[in-house]
């Protein structure tokens, strides 16, 4: 059983909203995170464990009580970060295929569960708001305009484009992880066959090691390798690892061209777990952009000084964008460029 607490705006001790802690939540297909914020954008605790989907809700109130056991201060607002079809006004999640969820009241349980003000966004919007004042090394300022593309259990895009964040008219602009990248494929979670994600997502490339296997390919790869492990093999040389990071590459640089065809962007920023494979995914995913460039006048008109940058692996983009969507909702104030939109 979840203990309850009356929601109400926590305030320092003078009475004012300067000061105050809020806490960031991401929740991914496998891993969920934790972080909270002062006011100066700055990380004061940052936790990682396994999702529980089973009860979800209940996991994340834990671990911002265990953030506020561990800080011994309380925070003033909560900012989750989740993938499906979120509505950031009542806090619901619906289709998040990844989690199991079809329909959950996330922001509802979580305000009643923690006591405090809770917002709950996409989670590669959340991040990509906090990308669009920052440069990939957490520097600010970036560019207006930005695409982060989130590469883990799934994959989804968040996209600001000439400063505003774009949702969509059916709220599920980004989505280009069920974009359809092989007809013949496996079937999605999402009931389609061959999306991207399928692909390029951390379980597809695990997913077509084991294919490999079962075909008496010859490789350094076990059963139910990770695609940390496909990463590792390609970099020992491993011929089919090889094989199957530059497909996932080519279909990766795929979505990055479909990106800047279709809405213009010319900032991509890869991150999320697989992007910990760090150069062993970039450079083959802009080694496929620089053949696109080169066959397609139309394309390289499109891409022009386009950038592929890789997330540092210390960020927390979407827990950061979380909490940062929670300080501007409750009207604390913030550091200039974090957050704005």
């Amino acid at each position: 059983m979840i203990a309850t607490r009356e929601p109400g705006l926590a305030r320092s001790l003078d009475g004012s909203l300067e000061g105050l802690l809020v806490a960031g939540i991401d929740v991914g297909g496998t891993n969920t995170s934790v972080v909270v914020l002062d006011d100066l954008d700055r990380i004061l605790y940052e936790h990682v464990t396994p999702t529980d989907r089973s009860s979800l809700v209940a996991q994340l109130a834990g671990l911002v009580d265990e953030a506020r056991r561990q800080l011994r201060r309380d925070v003033a607002a909560v900012g989750v970060a989740i993938p499906g079809l979120v509505d950031p006004e009542d806090g619901s999640v619906r289709m998040a295929v990844n989690l199991g969820i079809t329909h959950l009241r996330l922001g509802p349980l979580l305000q009643t569960a923690l006591g405090v003000p809770t917002f709950v966004e996409h989670d590669a919007r959340a991040a990509v708001l906090w990308l669009s004042g920052h440069a990939a090394d957490g520097s600010a300022q970036a560019p207006a305009s930005v695409a982060f593309l989130a590469i883990g259990t799934g994959i989804s895009a968040g996209i600001v484009l000439d400063g505003a964040l774009l949702r969509g008219d059916n709220g599920l602009a980004g989505e280009v992880g069920h974009i359809v990248a092989d007809p013949d494929g496996v079937t999605c979670a999402c009931g389609m066959r061959g999306c991207l994600e399928t692909i390029a997502a951390g379980p597809g490339i695990g997913r077509q090691a084991d294919e490999a296997l079962a075909a008496g390919r010859s490789t350094v790869l076990s059963p139910h390798s990770s695609a940390a492990d496909v990463f590792l093999a390609g970099a020992a040389g491993d011929e089919v690892a090889l094989e199957i990071i530059d497909r996932v590459a080519g279909h990766l640089a795929g979505a990055i061209r479909s990106l800047a065809l279709t809405i213009g962007v010319r900032r991509v920023v890869i991150g999320g777990g697989v992007a910990a494979a760090g150069s062993a995914l970039l450079d083959p995913v802009r080694s496929h952009i620089a053949r696109d460039r080169a066959a397609s006048p139309l394309v390289q008109a499109a891409l022009g000084d386009a950038t592929v940058e890789l997330l540092s692996p210390t960020e927390a983009p979407g827990a950061r964008g979380a909490a940062t969507i929670a300080r501007n909702r409750i009207g604390l104030p913030q550091r200039e460029g974090v957050g704005e939109r």
